[in-house]
């Protein structure tokens, strides 16, 4: 099949003669670009007062104590694994982050949005310092919440190097469910 598919392609090349102006003004044209993406509408977007900045505080050590002592003042211990590509384990970072910025994000984008998404880490010495110790790219992997009152006990978060591969679950969004046989049809 192969064989035959090759003789029908130099067949159709020794029967079609092109010139040189021809075969530059093939060359020559301006590649079609796609349309601009846009959000579509009811599903979460970027919105200026929920920053997409995290900032976070390093931690010296870890324990059940010292995270119920950093939830009663208003941080959520988290974790960072630095991997270089940015799929397994390796070496951890323990570092706090704001209870209110985490609940703020995870409430207006939804916890399979959060959790999809790339964030800018900035580690600083405390909350309200202007000095920057280390800016890196994140990807939250885990977000373990309260069984009863939904707080927010515990982020996991993982490195994420711009030329890593990474799994991410991607949420689905069904449009006019309502509306579609199909999945009325699943239904019955």
């Amino acid at each position: 099949m192969l064989i035959r598919h090759r003789q029908i392609l130099t067949n159709g090349l020794h029967r079609r003669h092109f010139c040189q102006s021809s075969a530059a003004a093939a060359v020559l044209q301006d590649p079609i670009e796609p349309p601009p993406l846009t959000y579509l509408e009811g599903l979460p977007r970027p919105d200026p007062k929920y920053e997409e900045i995290i900032r976070a505080i390093p931690r010296s050590s870890s324990g059940k104590n010292i995270s119920a002592k950093e939830r009663k003042v208003g941080r959520v211990p988290s974790i960072v694994f630095e991997q270089e590509d940015g799929q397994h384990g390796g070496n951890k970072r323990i570092i706090s982050v704001r209870t209110n910025q985490i609940r703020k994000l995870v409430n207006h984008m939804g916890r399979s949005f959060f959790l999809s998404r790339l964030f800018d880490l900035e580690v600083a010495p405390d909350f309200e310092s202007d000095e920057i110790i280390e800016k890196v790219r994140v990807l939250p992997r885990k977000l373990h919440l309260h069984a009863g009152t939904d707080a927010v006990l515990n982020v996991t978060f993982i490195r994420a190097p711009s030329p890593a591969l990474l799994k991410v679950d991607v949420p689905l969004v069904f449009r006019g469910e309502d509306a579609s046989p199909g999945l009325k049809k699943v239904e019955d």
